[in-house]
């Protein structure tokens, strides 16, 4: 059984930590944009990485976009600027870096994020 390679806390507006852990979490290499494969969700924040409203929003297989790394597919301009670099497709289910308040959850007004912890582990 693998163990849990990466878990992500999210603390809600009003002061709840949930969190979201991946069995599967990998990120490529600078040639392949740093393209995130995340499988294997458990937890009680919800799956915002492989799940969403629109298959565009889904974070997993999709290459890293930065502010001055524009790799998403939004015909309409760079998701990262205002929300910080994150997988985008075309915007994302889930970003935590925004400068503003982040999302976990797309389209839940509750899910907005005043505090989040990004943790990886490597899966021996």
């Amino acid at each position: 059984m693998l163990k849990p390679c990466c878990r992500l806390q999210i603390q809600r507006v009003g002061g709840l930590w949930y969190w979201a852990e991946y069995s599967t979490f990998t990120i490529s290499d600078e040639a392949g944009l740093y393209q995130l494969t995340v499988d294997g969700y458990s937890g009680d924040a919800g799956d915002a990485m492989t799940t969403g409203v629109l298959s565009s929003y889904i974070a997993n297989a999709r290459p890293f976009t930065t502010i001055d790394s524009h790799n998403d597919e939004c015909p309409t301009g760079n998701c990262a600027i205002g929300n910080g670099g994150w997988w985008f497709g075309c915007c994302a289910t889930s970003y935590i870096n925004s400068d503003g308040v982040g999302i976990w959850i797309e389209g839940d007004p509750n899910w907005d994020t005043q505090a989040t912890r990004m943790l990886v582990k490597p899966n021996f």
